[in-house]
């Protein structure tokens, strides 16, 4: 009789405890897209696996972070980059369009034929331009729920960019495995 009152007790705050925190739970449509990004995936995640196929050869690199240097994502694409160090600006140049990463702290406009990345989504380190790996992924998502109008925006505006698809799997070896498929 203990060991079935022991067993209600426990289901009762076992349930109470999953109710209360689902009660709290954000919807994931409600996040802002950095998060949306990091959830869609596993944001407990620190480390990446990068993989680059372009002309169907693949390039695999880690990294200690969630961030990837803009240059290993673009370098095989044909893109090129600019870095204006007065104007603490990273320019990825393709199809005749610009992609701007912002470093100066001080809000710009996009002008014609450039798109600029929110602030949030990219670092600058040791020099080196960054983006987030798990926007990235998410962004051209090969799986992606076609209902978030905002990745499917930035999906539109980044077109020019000429990645065909990604997809992000959580890995069991704690890295976040990103593959980047550029069109042929």
């Amino acid at each position: 009789m203990k060991r079935l009152v022991s067993l209600l007790l426990m289901s009762t705050l076992v349930v109470g405890v999953v109710s209360v925190a689902s009660a709290t739970d954000q919807p994931l449509k409600d996040l802002p897209f950095k998060e949306r990004a990091a959830y869609t995936y596993n944001p407990s995640l620190k480390k990446i696996e990068l993989n680059i196929t372009k002309d169907h050869k693949l390039t695999r690199t880690t990294y200690n972070s969630t961030y990837v240097p803009m240059k290993d994502v673009f370098k095989q694409s044909g893109a090129t980059f600019n870095w204006d160090g007065k104007k603490k600006i990273t320019t990825v140049k393709n199809q005749g369009q610009e992609l701007i990463l912002n470093f100066s702290g001080k809000e710009i406009t996009a002008g014609k034929n450039q798109v600029v990345l929110p602030r949030e989504w990219v670092q600058l380190k040791n020099g080196v331009s960054s983006i987030d790996a798990f926007v990235l992924a998410y962004i051209f998502e090969v799986a992606a729920d076609e209902s978030d109008q905002e990745r499917v925006d930035w999906e539109e505006k980044l077109k020019f960019l000429d990645i065909k698809e990604t997809t992000g799997l959580p890995g069991l070896d704690k890295y976040m495995h990103v593959f980047v498929e550029f069109n042929d």
